[in-house]
């Protein structure tokens, strides 16, 4: 053992072990100090237990230390592991990154090929098929060569199939149509083969379109204007086999054909009667045929139908359709004068109706000793009249808002005046002037004159210029129709223009006088006859247009080409 070092008392021991040394240091102050904080006097230090007891000591530090050494290369081969691991993740990520940027260049690649109309979203898709497959469009089952029936929907893409299938709304109407009115062709017209529904409708399809349909609401529609269901009469009484195990969700039965083609086709129709709970809805097209049989027990119970259209040849010597006339709203009807006299005493609640009589204007009155008082309409709203308009003389309707005779008739003015309606739409044929003046002053709450030129009426020009003359606003309590918003009349012949347009000039000149918050008169429409600008009273008509009034119908000024020409 070898002691140095300052007079502090110092001392330093060295102990070999094997390759190893351990160095303990000591500092300790006199004696007295290290007797105070158990330290061995330098007096001692000598003693051979110290020294055990160092070396002891050393052992168990070694031991330690041996221990941090192990545990030190675990760690460093874990984080060498870890190391490792890292740079793989990194690697991968760097490969899914360029995947990445790869999939982005490719599908901005295709989606500046592909039209924007196949990226619309799914419901404005939707939106769109719908509009597009509106009812006056076709919607046909089968494979039918149609404007836009929903199955070409979706032989467009997935996509647009997916939509299309994914919307009960789309399928929901049903047409059957037999009419073969495909290319123009009629069965064994012009050689052609006869008609085959079996090919052109597979009752496959019609499952389908039901499957489609979901749980709604449906429409049918039978179309045999020429097509005789007892041509293939198993095949057409499979189809509406098939449609009558659904009629628990028909709102609309359209069938347009003769009945006289029915045969016996259509009688199973009879089972629908009482399921339908949601019918709302009901057409029967025949032409000059009477109302069928097969369809009275069918539609004489439907709680909910509303509207129904005839056009058959209806009169009393004949059956007519057992309907619940009460519950109905409106009716568009072709039928004999007397026949649907008697139905309207069933439907009070009726709001709108349009009736055109089968035998014409020359056909014959009932008999005037069987009625005995007018037919009242206490909820009527809309009347158009389309021939027979002399049953005009038996109708009263307090409550009439919008009028339509497409023909002369005298019975106008005493019907409105002994209903004593307030008219808020006028639209009549060829008449007298006194007979639409005398309407118009029982309707001060008019805003739409309609006057048409039926058959080329010879004094159409001479009404026109007294009903302008009668319009015009001198600032007394005989004006009319101060609330008048829009005006139609058809342009009368050249030779005679001159007036009827210069009372119309006045008439306008008096209505644009008044506050510009008291000016109604929105609107003129002159009809199919454009006014050129060469026509007189056109330049008056020009400066109405330029001060905002709408004028339909009156030609536009030559127009300027001389700078184009200087500059070509």
């Amino acid at each position: 053992m070898k002691i140095s070092g300052p007079p502090q008392h110092v001392f330093e021991y060295q102990l070999a072990s094997r390759s190893q040394s351990v160095c303990f240091f000591f500092l300790f102050a006199p004696k007295a100090a290290a007797s105070e904080i158990g330290m061995p006097s330098p007096a001692i230090l000598d003693n051979e237990s110290l020294q055990d007891a160092l070396r002891e000591q050393a052992t168990a530090l070694r031991a330690q230390m041996d221990a941090l050494h192990s545990r030190t290369t675990i760690l460093d081969a874990k984080k060498v592991a870890l190391r490792r691991e890292l740079e793989a993740v990194m690697l991968e990520e760097a490969g899914c990154q360029k995947e990445m940027a790869l999939v982005d260049r490719t599908l901005t690649t295709v989606l500046e090929r592909v039209s924007h109309i196949f990226r619309i979203p799914r419901e404005i898709l939707t939106e769109i098929f719908r509009w597009t497959l509106w009812p006056e469009y076709t919607r046909v089952v089968g494979i039918r060569i149609v404007p836009i029936p929903p199955w070409k929907l979706g032989h467009i893409c997935r996509y647009w199939r997916e939509t299309a299938q994914a919307d009960p709304r789309l399928w929901s109407d049903i047409v059957i149509d037999c009419t073969d009115s495909r290319q123009g062709r009629r069965p064994g017209y012009y050689g052609s083969p006869p008609y085959n529904p079996v090919s052109e409708y597979p009752l496959e399809a019609l499952a389908t379109q039901l499957r489609l349909s979901g749980t709604g609401c449906v429409s049918v529609e039978f179309r045999l204007e020429v097509y005789k269901p007892v041509q293939h009469p198993s095949y057409m009484m499979a189809l509406l086999n098939t449609l009558i195990a659904e009629s628990n969700r028909w709102i609309r039965f359209t069938m347009g054909c003769r009945t006289d083609h029915l045969g016996g086709v259509f009688d199973p129709l009879s089972q629908v009667c009482g399921r339908l709970d949601r019918l709302q809805y009901l057409y029967v097209g025949g032409g000059d045929s009477e109302w069928p049989k097969q369809l009275n027990d069918a539609f004489s119970v439907a709680p909910n139908l509303q509207e129904v259209y005839l056009s058959l040849n209806l009169s009393n010597r004949a059956p007519g359709p057992s309907i619940c006339w009460a519950q109905l709203t409106k009716l568009d009807i072709t039928a004999e004068a007397d026949f649907l006299l008697d139905s309207l005493r069933l439907a009070e609640n009726l709001r709108e109706l349009v009736f055109t009589d089968s035998l014409g204007v020359e056909g014959p009155h009932p008999d005037s000793s069987r009625i005995t008082q007018s037919t009242e309409l206490p909820e009527l709203r809309r009347l158009s009249l389309k021939k027979g308009t002399w049953i005009l003389r038996y109708l009263y309707t307090p409550k009439l808002e919008y009028l339509e005779v497409d023909w002369e008739s005298d019975a106008i003015a005493p019907f409105v005046v002994r209903s004593r309606c307030n008219l808020h739409s006028l639209n009549v044929g060829s008449t007298t002037s006194a007979n639409i003046i005398t309407v118009l002053r029982m309707s001060p709450d008019l805003f739409h004159l309609e006057i048409a030129d039926e058959d080329g009426y010879k004094w159409y020009d001479e009404l026109l210029t007294e009903v302008f003359s009668a319009l015009t606003l001198k600032g007394t309590s005989t004006d009319i129709c101060l609330n008048l918003v829009s005006l139609r009349f058809d342009s009368a012949v050249p030779s005679a223009r001159s007036s009827a347009y210069a009372a119309l000039c006045n008439m306008l000149h008096s209505r644009r006088r008044v506050p510009p918050h008291l000016q109604s008169l929105k609107s003129i429409d002159i009809g199919y006859c454009a006014l050129d600008y060469t026509e007189p009273h056109w330049e008056q008509l020009d400066a109405f247009r330029r001060d905002g009034l709408d004028i339909v119908g009156l030609g536009e000024p030559p127009s300027d080409t001389s700078d184009d020409e200087d500059d070509f």
